[in-house]
């Protein structure tokens, strides 16, 4: 063989970020010069430095090579036992390479490191952290995990509480605080407390974290709420006034057809029975209008324009309505204008509450429906002073406002008017 190699140590320790060194002796066996290269094999190569790297010898000559083991002071390398061999190689007769073995036993260490997220929970019942527990040693181990807070108000839930930590990994811890007491309604309220990671090998580490505690009842309910409340009531009064309130009519009949009744319906008219013969007038009735609760009734004459005319104007208010009286009016049809002489108010069913006689914007008259019961008939006749003129297109109206309690106030008002030459 011509080379020859001994290890003086077969077993090295060394602490992690230490150095440790042994040494080869490794003499030229043959009769010629040669050149010996050395290369470390197995983990230990990567943190391994050899010095001379390789090496001329003389016949018979020796060299001293040292190794020298650097392993890192991280989780990459484990502690325990790691071997190698060291192989010296001949340039001249390599298959007279040679390989010497032996160990190298890496002290252990421990060292972690832990984090918590979030630093401050918020909530009303829990608030939630995770630690993250790094282990940045080179042996597993295991760690205890506690939660204290300075006042006692708070309790913890840690799972695992106990985790064991394997070289180069991270472990989650989940921490739930709750607090001892509830509040309604106030400020938040902050809670700090502090978590303590306690191992036998290393320091322990203690993290501030803390939970803020909000209020069962958020702060914006006390004034959403009351908007809201506000809104359904208004719209609650918005669908009752629109179920209650009737349109009013405000059509009249056309002259054609005052004209083609009016001749049926003479000889019951109060008017014409103080007309002269030659003239005389009569009223017709237009038939109800159930939408407005109205009963219009023009005048009209079997020949010619009537000198005089009736019409009737019916109500149906519904009580207690807001937004002012109930209106029901009656429009003048296309023709003459009229001077109203008298109106006869009726109050059949004895309600309770006001009526208004309006032409158009203006007020003629205000009575009591308590008033108008006031005669054995139920009845009221009016003569407004002056006689108000209405001219086609303009309003004749009740302005009601009933106070029943419960049945809609039913009044009418039969007019009288004359011809305006």
């Amino acid at each position: 063989m011509a080379v020859s190699a001994t290890l003086r140590t077969t077993e090295v320790e060394v602490a992690p970020g230490a150095a440790a060194r042994c040494h080869v002796l490794v003499r030229n066996n043959s009769a010629v010069v040669d050149q010996f290269g050395f290369d470390v094999r197995g983990d230990v190569g990567d943190w391994t430095r050899i010095k001379p790297e390789h090496a001329n010898l003389m016949p018979q000559q020796e060299v001293s090579v040292e190794l020298t083991f650097v392993p890192p002071r991280s989780p990459d390398v484990l502690a325990g036992e790691h071997p190698f061999a060291l192989m010296v190689s001949s340039r001249e007769d390599p298959a007279g390479s040679v390989v010497q073995e032996g160990t190298v036993t890496v002290s252990p260490f421990t060292e972690h490191d832990a984090e918590i997220v979030p630093v401050t929970s918020t909530g009303r019942r829990a608030g939630r952290h995770t630690v993250a527990v790094d282990n940045l040693g080179n042996q597993p181990h295991p760690v205890e995990i506690s939660a204290a807070d300075p006042d006692a108000k708070l309790t913890f839930r840690l799972r695992p509480a106990n985790p064991v930590l394997e070289p180069g990994t991270a472990n989650f811890v989940r921490i739930v605080a709750r607090p001892r007491k509830y509040f309604w309604k106030g400020k938040n309220r902050r809670l700090p407390f502090t978590v303590r990671l306690h191992s036998p090998d290393a320091d322990p580490i203690e993290i501030a974290a803390a939970f803020e505690q909000g209020p069962l009842i958020p702060r914006r309910f006390f004034w959403l709420f009351p908007l809201l409340f506000a809104l359904l009531l208004l719209l609650v009064l918005i669908a009752t006034t629109l179920l209650r309130q009737r349109p009013v009519s405000v059509a009249g009949p056309s002259p054609s057809a005052a004209s083609a009744t009016s001749a049926t319906s003479a000889s019951s008219s109060p008017a014409s029975t103080s007309s002269p013969p030659s003239t005389p007038s009569s009223s017709a009735s237009a038939p109800p209008t159930s939408a407005a609760g109205a009963n219009d009734q023009p005048a009209g004459s079997g020949s010619g324009t009537s000198t005089s005319a009736t019409f009737t104007v019916g109500a149906e208010a519904y009580p207690n309505v807001g937004g002012g009286p109930q209106l029901f009016s009656y429009v003048v049809p296309p023709g003459p204008s009229y001077a109203i002489t008298s109106v006869v108010l009726r109050n059949p069913a004895a309600d309770t509450g006001q009526v208004q006689i309006r032409h158009d914007d203006t007020v003629v008259g205000t009575f009591s429906l308590a008033q108008v019961n006031q005669d054995a008939r139920g009845q009221l006749t009016f003569r407004p002073q002056p006689p108000p003129v209405v001219a086609p297109g303009e309003r004749v109206t009740l302005a009601v406002s009933c106070t029943n309690t419960r049945d809609p106030c039913t009044p009418s008002g039969v007019f009288t008017a004359t011809l305006v030459p």
